[in-house]
């Protein structure tokens, strides 16, 4: 076997960088032995790798490794999986240094920003990396279509038939799916190439990594229909057979549809067929390879939207004190890692993660702004946080692109600042659950200009469920309609005051996911809603309210047609419809109430906006505007006009 020395790394066999005529990573297994320090790179089981090492290290010697010799290797081996554009080091969450001195070794030899970790559903490994600001250096996740699809068709291995199984990179385990099994009835006609490939099946099956894994299990059976009995009966007989006539091909057929058939019976028809292009197949597939549970919410219990949607960034490392910054950290994760700690002191550790697609398609056709999650515990605090930071829209670059000197930039921007701090102020003073907001800054280089500040709004990450990511099944439910139904009612007639709309296209900003449903014991009842997003409010003052009944009436609409509860009629669905118009009037009606003339509410809110400078934050212009216009409204109207709309629209 070559043998190569690179720094401290002894290197057994090929580099571990060599690639294929595809430009992929060419030898999928290595091991790396940190006593050591030797590293061995093939193909196979890494159990095979370790043995092999064990084989040369005995020639070197002149004599075979005793049993405890050979015990303590075993015992050092470190499993990588080279896949993709990765080295990927499986996590021992029992022994993490043991882990983070195979990647020290494997420095030597492969760029560091190459190496990753698995073992991010284990609390262990996790908090090793959180307290080294290295979630980043888990195992990564792909967040486009192609990216998984890329991923799940690189996954495909073989032991040493040809079997093709998906390798599941946190485990060390393998999945084989019924259509590659079905697969195997090509190699019927050749004896030795069909009993090499079932007994295969059975032997991977039947063991066990160091893990505890099995090295071998079967893509989405249900455990309760399917039996391996089948298989093991085929495999039995094929060691058995002296000869291979028709007879006993005929019998080998007959034993192998059996095992097929109680394969087939066991999994559901979207799973038979491999196939990358069909969503349910890919996002099981690509979750079981990952081991992450499609339905389930992500690691840090954020919602299902987020699930491989975060790439987390190089940042820093925090010891005793002192904060180290990585040397992959990106400059702008840098300077924004800086003013984290100027804002909120000494912490524990941070870790800071770029939001890869936009929570709201529909917006982000038209403008997307860059999204950070942070995750972060500040020193002697026993609470871990999670922040979202999102870009502002109108910060000093956002001026300057459109013409104006630096100076009026700034004093724009900081106009804005305080424009979006005062709208925040004022819902929260009129009853609206929204999260207070802090403001970050990063400065960044301007051709010709110099640094400049780009500034992020930070709030924390509010835990429920997104007005637009509601499964089609809690609309089964009649306690999730009604609700709903009430608590969007009462937003929506919040909603309508404050003109929350796209300023550029006066399109409506409600019900598409800044609205989240929170719930409490009953996990399929919602007891309260957050305003976690508040753009676009008094975007539009200027429009009488009744310009927005048909879009309110087509929100109903749209929400009583995703209705199935069992027994429900149209006219069920029409008084869940009244509800939701009723708790709207009754959120106008108090809001009235609360901003008469001789009210405390009013009085705050006047108090705020006094000293306000109307030429870069006009919120004192549009306060104004938006308490005539309620003022200026007919209520019984409104709603009386609402709900003949609705009416007709049910017709």
């Amino acid at each position: 076997m070559e043998q190569r020395q690179f720094g401290r790394l002894k290197l057994y066999g090929p580099h571990p960088l060599d690639r294929d005529s595809d430009g992929h990573l060419k030898y999928p297994m290595s091991a790396v032995f940190p006593a050591y320090e030797t590293m061995i790179v093939g193909s196979g089981l890494h159990v095979n790798l370790a043995f092999d090492f064990i084989t040369a290290l005995g020639e070197e010697r002149g004599h075979p490794l005793n049993e405890e010799e050979q015990f303590k290797i075993y015992e050092d081996l470190v499993a990588l999986i080279l896949r993709g554009n990765h080295v990927v080091i499986r996590s021992n969450p029992d022994s993490m240094e043991h882990s983070f001195l195979a990647a020290e070794l494997l420095e030597e030899i492969i760029p560091a920003d190459m190496i990753r970790f698995t073992g991010r559903r284990d609390p262990k490994v996790r908090q090793a990396f959180k307290l080294r600001g290295g979630s980043w250096k888990m195992a990564p996740r792909f967040f486009t279509m192609e990216e998984v699809k890329k991923q799940i068709k690189l996954s495909l291995v073989s032991v040493g038939t040809l079997n093709r199984y998906y390798y599941k990179m946190e485990s060390g385990g393998r999945l084989m799916t019924y259509q590659q099994f079905a697969n195997i009835r090509d190699s019927l006609v050749n004896f030795q190439e069909f009993k090499s490939r079932i007994c295969e099946v059975v032997d991977l099956y039947c063991r066990r990594n160091k893990q505890f894994v099995r090295e071998l299990d079967f893509f989405m059976i249900n455990h309760e229909k399917f039996d391996i009995a089948p298989m093991v009966k085929l495999s039995d007989y094929l060691k058995n057979c002296t000869s291979w006539g028709d007879e006993e091909r005929k019998q080998a057929a007959y034993l192998y549809d059996d095992a097929l058939s109680c394969f087939r019976n066991a999994v559901a028809p979207d799973f038979l067929r491999d196939d990358p292009e069909n969503p349910l197949w890919r996002t099981y597939i690509y979750s079981e390879l990952n081991d992450i549970p499609p339905t389930e919410e992500s690691i840090l219990g954020m919602s299902d939207e987020f699930k491989m949607n975060i790439n987390w960034l190089p940042g820093c490392r925090i010891i005793e004190g002192r904060v180290v910054m990585d040397r992959q950290a990106e400059e702008p994760v840098v300077k924004l890692l800086e003013d984290f700690f100027r804002f909120y002191g000494q912490l524990d550790y941070i870790n800071l993660g770029r939001v890869m697609q936009s929570q709201n398609p529909k917006r982000a056709a038209v403008r997307y702004r860059e999204v950070f999650i942070a995750v972060l515990k500040q020193k002697d605090s026993e609470v871990e946080q999670i922040r979202i930071l999102r870009k502002a829209r109108r910060d000093t670059p956002y001026y300057l692109n459109r013409g104006f000197s630096l100076a009026q930039a700034k004093r724009l921007a900081g106009g804005y600042i305080q424009y979006t701090v005062d709208r925040r102020e004022i819902l929260s003073l009129l009853g609206v659950n929204t999260p207070p907001i802090n403001y970050l800054s990063r400065p960044e280089e301007i051709p010709g200009i110099g640094l400049v500040n780009v500034g992020f709004f930070d709030r924390s990450y509010i835990k429920g469920l997104a007005t637009d990511k509601i499964p089609d099944y809690y609309y089964e439910n009649k306690n999730f309609v009604i609700a709903k139904s009430a608590l969007l009612g009462e937003q929506a007639g919040l909603n309508l005051i404050v003109g929350r709309s796209d300023p550029d296209t006066g399109e409506i900003f409600f019900g598409d996911g800044d609205e989240i449903l929170i719930f409490e014991n009953d996990n399929h009842v919602p007891k309260n809603l957050v305003l976690a997003d508040f753009t676009g409010a008094f975007a539009d003052v200027a429009h009488p309210l009744g310009k927005f009944i048909p879009f309110y009436v087509r929100y109903i609409s749209g929400m009583l047609a995703r209705i199935r509860v069992e027994g429900m009629n149209k006219q069920g669905k029409i008084e869940v419809g009244n509800l939701f118009i009723e708790s709207m009037r009754k959120r106008i009606e108090r809001t009235r109430e609360m901003l008469n003339a001789q009210s405390t509410v009013r009085g705050m809110i006047a108090e705020m906006l006094k000293e306000r400078e109307v030429e870069v934050n006009p919120i004192m212009i549009k306060w104004e505007k938006a308490l005539r216009r309620l003022h200026d409204l007919k209520l019984e109207s409104f709603i009386d006009k609402m709900r003949e709309e609705l009416y007709r629209t049910m017709d």
